[in-house]
């Protein structure tokens, strides 16, 4: 896997699922994670517990023009935010990013140092969280039926709910949508993540 080298987004990708597979084994990644009303997507979730982070990789052939839109984004909706780049980018990023951003570098020889410690995000968005919800999924938990809202209603019902409350449907969502997917990717990972397993993250999870 070496070949593919810091270049590339999807090898630091694998380098990262490991180095956070070698901390705990009992979490939950996901790949390419659709979130927000804006309907963007990040290069990972991890699922830890009761807490989700969002994690963006920067590789040596990315740029940096967009990592503070981005960042402000996740951080509407995640319990913590992550970059995880190179030494070309370290400074850049340790300076235009907030302290409450955490930062991994990967190092020429491919081993990864934490930088910065991601703290825990206190000002999240109720709205941003739901629209990261299927709203047929959030009808359901309220046995609500799809012709009494429609899904923009749907999340306005639920933003009247605790933001604890909203987390653990996010969390419940998000579980069911990765954790059968991330079991196989182990079972086909063998002793390291390999670029080629990484679409088995990206979930085809469909709400009945």
């Amino acid at each position: 896997m070496e070949k593919y080298g810091l270049d590339s987004a999807n090898f630091i990708k694998c380098l990262f699922i490991d180095f956070l597979l070698s901390i705990d084994k009992n979490i939950i990644i996901g790949n390419e994670v659709m979130y927000g009303t804006k309907r963007k997507v990040v290069d990972l979730i991890n699922i830890q517990g009761e807490k989700i982070s969002a994690i963006e990789i920067k590789s040596n052939s990315d740029n940096l023009n967009r990592i503070h839109e981005q960042v402000e984004e996740y951080k509407k909706i995640f319990n913590y935010v992550i970059i995880v780049t190179t030494t070309k980018f370290k400074d850049k990023i340790l300076t235009c990013t907030t302290n409450d951003v955490g930062v991994y570098i990967v190092n020429d020889d491919l081993s990864i140092s934490m930088v910065r410690r991601p703290t825990i995000q206190k000002k999240r968005n109720k709205l941003e969280m739901l629209y990261s919800i299927n709203a047929k999924f959030l009808m359901k938990l309220e046995k609500i039926a799809t012709k009494s809202y429609d899904s923009d209603s749907i999340r306005l019902f639920y933003a009247k709910k605790r933001i604890s409350f909203i987390q653990e449907i996010l969390i419940l969502y998000w579980k069911l949508k990765y954790r059968d997917k991330f079991k196989l990717f182990l079972d086909e990972r063998g002793e390291i993540s390999n670029i080629e397993d990484l679409s088995i993250l990206s979930s085809s999870f469909q709400i009945e």
